[in-house]
Parts: structure tokens; sequence; C-alpha cells
């Protein structure tokens, strides 16, 4: 990466220390299976996650507000839960645990 596009990156992100957990976290879940969010040919994960924050398809929320989507999460999926038990569409405990791999 040229010099220029880290200082842009540095600038869009907020800093430093933004910018590499930034990198680190999406790298993880691009490594977990989620899907890219950038139309790209290469398989490279640094220039995959270049391009999402470049086309401000990635942002790092942080403090209070993360914890806030954390419960808001929590929260629908608890919802759904419920919902998928009150209609008996559990999904059996195979199948529950291939997709958390």
């Amino acid at each position: 990466m040229e010099a220029h596009e880290l200082e842009k990156l540095l600038a869009k992100v907020g800093g430093k220390y933004k910018l590499v957990t930034l990198y680190q976290k999406r790298m993880r879940e691009l490594q977990r299976g989620l899907p890219r969010l950038v139309e790209t040919d290469s398989t490279n994960l640094w220039d995959i996650v270049s391009k999402e924050i470049f086309d401000n398809k990635v942002d790092l929320i942080m403090g209070v507000e993360a914890e806030q989507m954390r419960k808001e999460i929590a929260q629908r999926e608890t919802e759904e839960l419920a919902e998928a038990e009150a209609k008996g569409k559990l999904p059996k405990p195979a199948e529950a645990k291939a997709e958390t791999h």
C-alpha cells in the first residue's frame, strides 16, 4: 500500500489504533466466512478490507454505541429464536453446530 493511500485510510477511520482494530476485526469476520461487501478479484484480505473501508462499507463502532448495538442484536436473536420455537422450526443440533464453524 502506498503512503498516500494509508494516509487516506487513517484520515477516514480516525487514527492508527482504530484502523488496525478495524482491519483485525474485519479480517477475522472474512476468515470466519462472512461475505465480502465489495466486488474485487483479489483474494488478499488486506486488499479486500482496504476496499471495503474506502467504499464506506465497514466502520468501527466502539464504546456506548457498540454496547447498544450488541444489546439490540441479542434482543433480535432472542425474539427470532422464540418465534422459531413457537413455529416448531428449530434447527437440529448438528445443523446449528455446522453453521457456527
